[in-house]
């Protein structure tokens, strides 16, 4: 049996280890609410900066120069008296020299004979 004066020395113990756990774990809450608080306030600012960024993508959308400019490239409209050249990029326009292109050969590959994961192989090495 423990002595009179050592079962006091343990009981007081335990309450201050119980007391001290109990402040940890209110200490180890505070932190965690602290960066739930600051995840927030960056997620306000992020959604603000984007509010704001629609906000003025709406007032350009109301301006006539958007407008204008719909029309002339989804619409294909044009002014009257305006002239309008097509180019069409597979034909070589006139005076203009064609472009050297750089071609690269593939290596024929039988696929009777050679099983698919060589194929992969050569593919890519």
């Amino acid at each position: 049996m423990l002595k009179k004066g050592t079962r006091g020395k343990v009981l007081i113990s335990l309450i201050l280890l119980v007391i001290s756990a109990n402040f940890i774990r209110s200490t180890v809450e505070v932190l965690n609410s602290r960066k739930r608080l600051e995840d927030a306030l960056e997620k306000e600012k992020s959604l603000t900066l984007q509010r704001d960024a629609l906000r003025k993508s709406i007032e350009y959308k109301k301006t006539g120069e958007y407008i204008e400019e719909s029309a002339r490239n989804e619409l294909n409209m044009v002014k009257p008296g305006e002239k309008v050249y097509v180019i069409n990029e597979g034909e070589p326009v006139p005076g203009e020299v064609a472009a050297a292109t750089e071609t690269r050969e593939m290596p024929i590959i039988n696929d009777n004979e050679d099983p698919n994961w060589y194929l992969w192989y050569r593919l890519f090495f």
